[in-house]
């Protein structure tokens, strides 16, 4: 290996450490790809800032927009709601009628704004239905992402398989040409959903209205400890002094941040801040006087908000929401929706000592408190998804506007008449033109992160390429195979794949292991669509860990769900769906 591989290499091993631990975002991980391999002359200045103008981010790009469009005129809500009348009143009732349309919609559209639609209208369901919303939303994400896999446009790693086939000079795939294997993984996964896979998950999130007591999901949240107040004294008697509220005393820090040890003894003093764990109902229970919040500045803002009538609602940190990243203690949710958080819960306890100063992240799910603008206000889906409410639908008027012309960005590139990147930015333009979106809005609305990801990570697919690592790379893969048939070549490839995607973003593996396939291919005569149907097929394989695929995330917290949930069910899905995409492609590409 040159002295170049092995510094690719480092720059890769980095990459996927901080992919895996997002000690920084997924974008900026992308970008400081993108900049080494431009400051170590891996890649040419134009070659590392072409994935900016490259056809599958600008597709992503574009189609993100006419999702946009979409959701704003209130189509999607509007078949959806309807759809939901038919569903029955146990688990397996609601998903025969939900998942194949879930399924459909993510063909074509942005499987994340899916999933956004449709968490609220699950929780409420479950609650109303008596069902464990728990049941629900994981078979829904399973399967919105292979919906995904019918068409090219189905997800974001679909285009950039493509782009990278164009890039090694191999024919790109049409829009439909894969449909009949992601149909097939489709059908497989519904049938094995609707049967085993929502009985593998414990009912994890109760059917419970807010008031009640019985809510599993707990939530942190912290106190300043004020002179007169009834937990000065000792632990114990703070803890006594919390048990009405059902409320968990887990750590004590004194003005100065120190921790104090949790001994029944140990003094608690004016100044010092005690994190706190409760149920939604406990945690506003305890907060029902003015005198207990996060900070003094949120202490303020809930006595203007105690003005009116208010009550506690659940929101999740929406994909690519204005607040992920900010401070709780930063949040100006009283300017922006006359509300004021209360409580965070994620899947594990923030490290910061002043719970306030915890930055929100994708998915976190807060207590907020409200005087009902919440619910009603249309801005508030672009940052929080609430899970007591139905979304709002902004306007009804261009809806069957947008839906027409969004039929005719799929019609025009699927019959072949353009390339889609055309295709979607004519009916970005059309949208435009006819008001069915304001582009400020859309900007404001697209996530962003998908597109400087792609951008990014497209240099680090060329420095490979001009490395020779692929072809090294590709070089040990076949010697490894050497005297196994093609099918077991393609199984393993896909089982690599698919242990790569579930620690990692997927758009970072199918850009890793893409080139790595037409190597293998091109030098073991093999059609190197076969392999990059493979790759394509397990980067979004990504079923039994919550990281793989920023959907799973969402879901995490409000399904309040275990990592092992995952593991569970998406095991044996995985298994189910690869071998039945390994098998059909084998049938498709085996050497005569």
């Amino acid at each position: 290996m040159t002295v170049e591989m092995w510094f690719l290499c480092a720059v890769i091993a980095v990459a996927m450490v901080l992919f895996i631990t997002e000690k920084v975002g997924i974008d900026v991980t992308a970008i400081f790809i993108a900049f080494v391999v431009m400051a170590s002359g891996l890649v040419s200045i134009p070659e590392g800032l072409s994935g900016f103008s490259n056809q599958a981010a600008l597709t992503v790009l574009s189609l993100l927009i006419l999702n946009t469009g979409l959701e704003k005129t209130g189509v999607l809500y509007l078949v959806t709601k309807r759809l939901v009348a038919f569903t029955g009143n146990q688990a397996w009732s609601v998903l025969f009628i939900l998942l194949p349309f879930i399924a459909l919609l993510s063909a074509f559209t942005n499987n994340t704004a899916v999933i956004a639609l449709f968490l609220p209208m699950l929780v409420l369901m479950g609650n109303s239905k008596g069902i464990s919303p728990s049941k629900l939303l994981m078979p829904m994400a399973f399967i919105s992402i292979l919906g995904g896999l019918c068409t090219i446009i189905g997800t974001s790693t679909n285009l950039l398989v493509n782009s990278i086939a164009r890039q090694y000079g191999v024919p790109p795939f049409t829009f439909f040409e894969f449909a009949d294997i992601g149909a097939a993984m489709v059908g497989a996964g519904i049938l094995y959903l609707l049967l085993i896979g929502h009985r593998l998950v414990p009912g994890r999130r109760k059917p419970v209205n807010m008031e009640s007591e019985d809510q599993e999901g707990k939530y942190l949240t912290q106190v300043v400890v004020l002179q007169g107040s009834p937990f000065i004294g000792s632990i114990l008697e703070a803890r006594a002094a919390l048990k009405p509220f059902g409320v968990e005393l887990l750590a004590v820090h004194t003005s100065s941040l120190k921790p104090k040890e949790i001994e029944d003894r140990m003094l608690v003093e004016a100044g010092d801040r005690l994190l706190l764990r409760g149920s939604a109902a406990g945690i506003a229970r305890l907060k029902s006087g003015n005198k207990y919040a996060m900070t003094a500045t949120l202490s303020m803002e809930r006595v203007v908000l105690h003005k009116q009538e208010t009550h506690v609602v659940e929101a999740v940190v929406a994909p690519g929401s204005e607040l992920i990243g900010r401070k709780l203690r930063d949040l100006d949710l009283l300017a922006m929706y006359e509300s004021v958080p209360l409580a965070l819960r994620r899947s594990e306890r923030p490290l910061e000592s002043i719970l306030a100063d915890t930055e929100l992240r994708l998915g976190d799910v807060l207590l907020i408190e409200t005087n009902g603008q919440l619910a009603i206000d249309p801005e508030v889906g672009e940052d929080l998804i609430l899970l007591d409410t139905m979304p709002m639908v902004r306007s009804l008027r261009k809806r069957w506007t947008a839906v027409l012309i969004f039929a005719a960005v799929i019609a025009v590139a699927a019959a072949g008449w353009v390339p889609i990147v055309i295709s979607a930015l004519g009916g970005v333009m059309l949208m435009a033109v006819t008001r069915c979106i304001h582009l400020n809005d859309a900007y404001k609305r697209v996530e962003w992160k998908v597109y400087f990801l792609i951008a990014g990570l497209i240099p680090l697919g060329i420095a490979i390429q001009n490395t020779g690592l692929d072809v090294k790379i590709a070089t040990g893969f076949i010697s490894v195979t050497a005297g196994l048939s093609f099918a077991w070549v393609i199984g393993l490839m896909f089982g690599f794949t698919v242990i790569i995607t579930n620690v990692m973003a997927n758009n970072a593996t199918a850009l890793l292991m893409a080139p790595i396939a037409v190597s293998v291919a091109q030098q073991s005569g093999i059609d190197p669509k076969a392999l990059l149907l493979v790759v394509m097929f397990g980067a979004s394989t990504s079923f039994f860990t919550p990281v793989g695929y920023h959907t799973l995330t969402l879901i995490y917290s409000p399904g309040r769900y275990k990592f092992k949930d995952y593991f569970f069910m998406g095991l044996p899905l995985t298994i189910i769906v690869g071998s039945i995409a390994c098998w059909m492609i084998w049938q498709r590409y085996a050497p005569v």
